[in-house]
C-alpha cells in the first residue's frame, strides 16, 4: 500500500579532483530540459571548500546552492549533487524533495558514514572507486522481509517516533531480537533508504536497532502473529 521504491539512478564519486569532475558530469547529463541542477552542502560555506563546486553554483543559472541547515528546499525538478553528505542528510532531502528528484550524486568525506546506503543502493561509481571494493555485509534475509513488510505498511509520511507506525516498526524489531535474527542498525537504514523511507525515520529505525541489540525494549502496542517469524523465515527461503 505504501511502496516508496527509489527509482532515480545514484551514483557516488571520490573527493579529488577527478572525482568532482565526473560527478558534475554526470549530473548534466541526467538533466531535461528546464531542470535545474542542484548543489547541497550541511552549511552555505562548506561550498568554498571545492573551487569546482563553487565555481559551477556562480557561473551558471540553472544550478542552485542549497543547505541541509536550511532545509534543502528543491525549487526546482532535476540532479541533485550532494556533497559530503552522510546517510541522514540523504534521508532528510528525500523528505524535502521528493519526486523533483531526477537523480542523485554523492561526492564522499567518510567512506564509513555512507557504506551502507552505497552497498544498498549500488551506485554507479565515479572517480576513485577503490573504497567500495568492501562493502558491508549482506543483511539477513529474514530482516529484508521484515523490511519489506514494513515499507508495505507503514504510512511513510508520519514518523516512526510514535503512534501506529512506532508500534509496527519496534514489534517487528523485537520479534526478530527475540528470535536471534542478527540485526545491523546503520545497514537497515542504508536499505530503508534505498527503498524510500525518508525524514528522519532511516536514522530513528536504526536507533531503534542499536537500542534493543543492547538489551532496552521500547515499547509497542502492536500484537503480531506468533507464527510471524517462521512465516519472514519462508519467505525468505522462497525468495532464494
Amino acid at each position: 500500500m505504501f511502496e516508496r521504491d527509489v527509482d532515480y539512478p545514484a551514483a557516488v564519486s571520490s573527493y579529488d579532483d577527478d572525482g568532482v569532475t565526473a560527478a558534475i558530469d554526470w549530473c548534466v547529463q541526467h538533466m531535461a530540459e528546464g531542470d535545474t541542477l542542484t548543489v547541497w552542502t550541511s552549511q552555505k560555506s562548506n561550498l568554498r571548500n571545492c573551487a569546482q563546486l563553487e565555481q559551477l553554483v556562480a557561473r551558471n543559472r540553472d544550478v542552485e546552492h542549497v543547505t541541509g541547515r536550511g532545509g534543502a528546499i528543491l525549487r526546482g525538478t532535476g540532479p541533485v549533487l550532494m556533497a559530503w553528505a552522510h546517510m541522514d542528510d540523504i534521508g532528510e532531502l528525500v523528505r524535502s524533495g521528493g519526486r523533483r528528484i531526477r537523480a542523485l550524486c554523492v561526492i564522499t568525506w567518510s567512506e564509513e558514514a555512507i557504506r551502507p546506503w552505497v552497498t544498498a543502493v549500488r551506485p554507479t561509481l565515479l572517480g576513485d572507486g577503490s573504497a567500495w571494493q568492501d562493502l558491508t555485509p549482506d543483511l539477513d534475509p529474514v530482516v529484508v522481509e521484515a523490511l519489506i513488510g514494513l515499507t508495505a505498511s507503514i504510512n511513510h509520511n508520519n514518523t516512526i517516533s510514535a503512534g501506529y507506525e512506532k508500534d509496527m516498526v519496534v514489534g517487528a524489531l523485537l520479534a526478530l531480537h527475540d528470535a536471534g535474527i542478527p540485526m545491523d542498525g546503520a545497514a537497515m537504514q542504508g536499505w530503508a533508504l534505498a527503498h524510500g523511507w525518508s525524514g528522519k525515520n532511516p536514522e530513528r529505525l536504526a536507533e531503534y536497532v542499536r537500542n534493543i541489540n543492547i538489551g532496552k525494549r521500547p515499547r509497542s502496542r502492536h500484537v503480531l502473529r506468533t507464527d510471524y517469524v517462521d512465516r519472514l523465515r519462508r519467505r525468505a527461503a522462497d525468495a532464494s
